[in-house]
């Protein structure tokens, strides 16, 4: 047998035409990732709330249904508790200055960092009667306020930040974890970053975990067109869009903090499925809500919109999360094709660095060497 393998003859007994077929499937990656879409649904838990059921999910089985009782939960819009008790409690009133002014701050300011709180949608609730809101609640406007107010010119109003927190907190921990919700995960972000903001890391660590694992919850890592048959809150493309947003701007926070803090992301790009942003200029009544730097010259003639600022941290903070899960990955190397192995992974991530400064378009590209304040927008690069 070997003089006739060394030969380059077949030893006998192991032809292609006489080895043993494996089991024949038919199953392909793309047949494999259609049918885990197609097994994959929004369904009611035991409060209402739609939350996301993948694949493998035993609650999938009819069976094992937590929603007798809810025959429309798609209807089930968050859910305001104790909101004027705890206004009381604190002192806070909706119609006190302090209240605009931290929203004019925070817009000015922080939006271009925080553009998972859809501007557009919350400040029309806001400035609505507030009652059903989808893209509102007292949770998240005391969250913005807290982080508004640090931004403020007067210490008068820049010490009431923790009360405006506190209150938020009060908030969101009694009805929110019970009750998934949009701005509930945008309140327990906005905290996390409050939190992290002065110090308490660990606390803050926690409430961004809990915006993260919500967001998933509610099914935000597929892309919102994958729902509209089953959740009637998909209703236009604003709708859509406010999902999209949320689900990305917490890709970004994700890795923000984990930057920060030195510790394992956890929104993972290949495990989400959600198409990129629409571009949507600002509209004439967001005039006096923009960020720094839009319009402060008469003479600029640019789009006015966050979006393209948005969609340039994605593609950074994809470079980030690939730099995390290696260079700093708690693995130490053990051998020396270990250590040419990250030191090529090194080179590589520098590359894209540069390649991904090179690409900027000319509004997103700044030097520190050039007269003038960098915007917030810009800020964010």
């Amino acid at each position: 047998m070997l003089k006739s393998a060394a030969n380059g003859a077949e030893p006998k007994g192991t032809s292609a035409q006489e080895a043993p077929a494996g089991p024949n499937t038919g199953l392909t990656p793309q047949s494999i990732h259609a049918d885990a879409l197609r097994r994959a649904r929004l369904k009611p838990d035991a409060e209402g709330s739609l939350v996301y059921h993948g694949a493998t999910s035993i609650f999938n089985n009819d069976l094992l249904s937590t929603s007798e009782n809810f025959q429309n939960p798609t209807q089930s819009l968050y859910a305001e508790s104790n909101f004027e008790q705890v206004m009381d409690h604190f002192g806070i009133r909706l119609s006190d200055d302090a209240v605009l002014n931290a929203l004019k701050q925070f817009f000015r300011w922080q939006y271009p960092h925080f553009m998972f709180v859809y501007r557009e949608a919350f400040l029309r609730d806001h400035f609505g009667e507030r009652k059903g809101c989808k893209y509102w609640s007292s949770a998240l406007l005391l969250s913005v306020c807290a982080l508004g107010l640090l931004m403020s010119e007067t210490e008068e109003e820049r010490n009431l930040s923790a009360q405006f927190f506190h209150a938020a907190e009060s908030i969101v921990m009694v009805s929110g974890l019970s009750r998934p919700s949009i701005p509930t995960v945008q309140s327990f972000l906005c905290l996390a970053f409050f939190e992290i903001g002065r110090g308490n890391v660990s606390k803050g660590w926690a409430f961004s975990g809990i915006a993260f694992r919500m967001a998933q919850d509610l099914g935000f890592q597929s892309d919102p067109l994958h729902w509209v048959p089953q959740d009637s809150t998909l209703i236009t493309s604003e709708d859509v869009e406010v999902r999209r947003r949320i689900y990305w701007g917490c890709y970004i926070s994700d890795k923000q903090i984990s930057l920060i803090l030195g510790r394992p992301v956890q929104l993972a790009f290949d495990s989400a499925e959600v198409d990129l942003l629409e571009f949507i200029p600002d509209g004439p009544e967001m005039e006096h809500w923009r960020p720094a730097g839009f319009f402060d010259d008469v003479n600029d003639i640019r789009n006015p919109s966050n979006i393209p600022y948005l969609k340039e941290q994605i593609r950074l903070y994809r470079i980030v999360e690939n730099m995390m899960a290696t260079i700093f990955s708690p693995r130490t190397p053990r051998t020396q094709t270990d250590i040419s192995t990250r030191q090529s992974v090194l080179d590589n991530l520098n590359l894209e660095l540069l390649k991904w400064r090179d690409s900027l378009p000319p509004f997103a590209k700044w030097n520190k060497w050039a007269p003038g304040v960098i915007t917030p927008a810009v800020a964010t690069l």
